[in-house]
């Protein structure tokens, strides 16, 4: 169903509240929520709790930035994904855009880049998402693992799947990712009636502690308990959760998908 958008309530949320205020000294100081006004998104959110907490929200950005993003696709360098110390199943090739504060986005094309990140990482559009999914980040914020939160954090990633293989396997993200959003930017080549499903975000049903963050598995072995279909522009939102396993299963070969993917996070303490 679609929400609307509301003011947070800081006494029901106190662990959302304070990260909202460190986040606005930190990833949200150095933007204006005048480069561009994407909080009105939110209030067109599509939310689903089954099997988990998620959601969608269509024509997510504005036409002419969603067109400037593919035109600088063509300039991005990207390369197999690599995660040290996880076993990662997949066949994605990315590019880490921005990781806040340690870099800046890549040279070419970087006034795209930094349009999208100051947007994206706007104290306006950040609080207006953390408030529409608060219950679940407070929820996953009084876990013994942020006994010391850490700081604030924002990571942008631009993500390339295609082939026969699967595109990524099923996992659950980083523990300290607090909040996930993949923007479908769009499928190319040998699409078919099943493409949209195939390289969309298969969502599945577990129990707590049934697998560990960054452990991924093939999404064949699992039973998909809802899918959240591919289109073009459109955001899939997943505030995280101990319990929320998703994968891309892909595997058509002459198939590509283009996608966005950012994260807000809290630091380990000793970072």
């Amino acid at each position: 169903m679609a929400a609307s958008i509301h003011a947070l309530d800081r006494s029901q949320f106190p662990r959302v509240a304070a990260f909202l205020d460190s986040y606005a000294q930190g990833p949200g100081g150095a933007t204006s929520d005048g480069v561009l006004a994407l909080a009105e998104a939110v209030g067109r959110v599509d939310v689903t709790k089954l099997p988990f907490v998620a959601a969608t929200i269509d024509d997510f950005l504005p036409l002419e930035l969603y067109n400037r993003v593919l035109d600088a696709w063509e300039s991005l360098d990207l390369r197999p994904v690599d995660l040290p110390g996880a076993t990662y199943v997949g066949s994605r090739q990315g590019q880490q855009l921005v990781n806040w504060p340690e870099s800046q986005p890549p040279t070419a094309q970087a006034e795209v880049w930094e349009t999208l990140s100051a947007a994206i990482r706007s104290r306006q559009f950040v609080s207006a998402l953390f408030t529409q999914f608060a219950e679940t980040v407070e929820a996953n914020l009084g876990l013994e693992e942020f006994a010391h939160p850490g700081q604030p954090g924002f990571v942008l990633w631009a993500n390339h799947d295609q082939g026969p293989d699967e595109a990524l396997g099923a996992h659950l993200d980083a523990s300290r990712k607090l909040l996930t959003v993949v923007l479908y930017l769009d499928l190319q080549g040998a699409v078919t009636a099943d493409s949209t499903r195939l390289w969309g975000t298969t969502l599945y049903e577990m129990e707590a502690g049934a697998a560990k963050p960054v452990e991924f598995s093939l999404n064949a072995n699992h039973d998909p308990a809802g899918v959240v279909e591919f289109r073009p522009n459109r955001a899939f939102v997943m505030p995280n959760l101990n319990t929320a396993l998703h994968g891309v299963a892909g595997g058509q070969a002459g198939v590509t998908r283009r996608s966005l993917m950012w994260g807000y996070w809290y630091s380990a303490p000793n970072r």
